[in-house]
């Protein structure tokens, strides 16, 4: 992680970098929408668990 970025634009990135290379699998036909979707659902609570403060 860039050391001067805030975790919201680590986040946005990360998102958008995602967001881009499943277009590329859809695009290319490695993903269909449906396991896009899946993947989208798995890694959306994989980035908030990473994500959650330490108490």
């Amino acid at each position: 992680m860039n050391a001067g970025w805030t975790r919201s634009e680590w986040a946005t990135h990360f998102s958008r970098t995602v967001a881009e290379e499943i277009r590329l699998g859809i695009r290319s036909g490695v993903l269909t929408w449906a396991e896009a979707d899946e993947l989208l659902a798995r890694l959306r609570v994989v980035v908030d668990q990473a994500l959650e403060p330490i108490s």
